[in-house]
């Protein structure tokens, strides 16, 4: 059986939930759906609790929010299956073969990843952001996440054996937005166990408008400085699976933090008005990021981040 995990937070899962039953019976294969709602409105509440009437489905809300880690992990406590399908809430399937292209390789892996796409380009402007980022730096395929897997693993769309994700999970000391992906595929590199990438992407839906991704973007930067708190002896295996941190860690040692700060000081502002605008660079964006990572790093993250 596969428990597929969906933790959800504002947004109507109806479409995903009932696309996955029907696949699930056209290939006869056995799976229950779990939806945990980490206190979303109550619009959202109302629409998604009536799937729990379904004998497959079982719907549980919490009372307050509990955080990405958290409420992953229980999901993955109840869950009944052998294997566990996890999903962000704001996906769609669109490929009448999703379930059973993951079926059909479970005896190949004990972790088996999708991958990420986009629908077509967004009208509303202030989506522009979100969704130019999203192609340009997430959607790669299999072959490529392949080339290194460890570093390629995204927690909202992959399948993974019960008994190996109850000996890792995911760590519950991050909080808010960001990484818990990154943390996971450490922990997975650090415990031997392999990862197979195919071609089986969820269409990403939920875009967040400019403003609302920056602020994402700033508490995703936050946490990635966590993790090297979190894991300091794993500080180089660290910087070597996210980019990011190569170039800051490379800037940093040809002596352009300074600037870095001074760009972070002054044109700040300028920065996020041109990624809000109608035609947001992507090349910006990691300037901006490079920018909040100096900023954290005059801040004590120094102590972590030592060569």
């Amino acid at each position: 059986m596969i428990s597929v995990c969906i933790p959800i937070y504002n947004f109507d899962v109806t479409e995903l939930v009932t696309e996955l039953l029907a696949q699930a019976n056209r290939i006869h294969y056995p799976i229950e759906i779990l939806l945990f709602d980490d206190h979303s409105h109550s619009y959202f509440r109302n629409r998604n609790s009536q799937l729990g009437t379904h004998s497959l489905v079982n719907y549980l809300e919490f009372d307050f929010n509990i955080g990405r880690s958290k409420i992953r992990n229980r999901l993955a406590d109840v869950a009944n299956g052998q294997w566990l399908l996890f999903l962000d809430c704001d996906v769609m399937i669109d490929d009448p073969n999703y379930l059973k292209r993951y079926v059909d390789n479970i005896p190949n892996a004990k972790v088996i990843c999708g991958g990420r796409k986009y629908g077509p380009k967004p009208f509303r402007p202030e989506l522009l952001l979100r969704w130019k980022y999203g192609v340009k730096r997430e959607c790669r395929s299999a072959y490529a996440r392949q080339m290194n897997p460890y570093s390629s693993f995204i927690s909202g769309n992959f399948l993974i054996d019960y008994d190996t994700f109850h000996e890792i999970r995911f760590n519950e000391e991050l909080s808010g937005y960001g990484h818990e992906d990154t943390l996971l595929g450490l922990d997975l590199k650090k415990h031997h166990v392999d990862i197979l990438h195919i071609e089986n992407p969820a269409v990403h839906m939920g875009l967040e408008s400019s403003q609302e991704f920056l602020e994402k973007t700033e508490q995703g930067v936050k946490n990635l400085s966590r993790i090297l708190q979190i894991m300091p002896c794993m500080r180089r295996d660290i910087e070597k699976s996210i980019k990011l941190l190569r170039v800051f860690r490379f800037l940093r040692r040809v002596g352009l933090l300074y600037p870095l700060r001074w760009i972070s000081r002054v044109y700040t502002p300028f920065i996020k008005r041109q990624l809000c605008s109608r035609h947001p660079s992507v090349l910006l964006m990691d300037v901006y990021k490079l920018t909040l990572l100096a900023k954290l790093y005059t801040k004590g993250w120094r102590n972590v981040h030592q060569p």
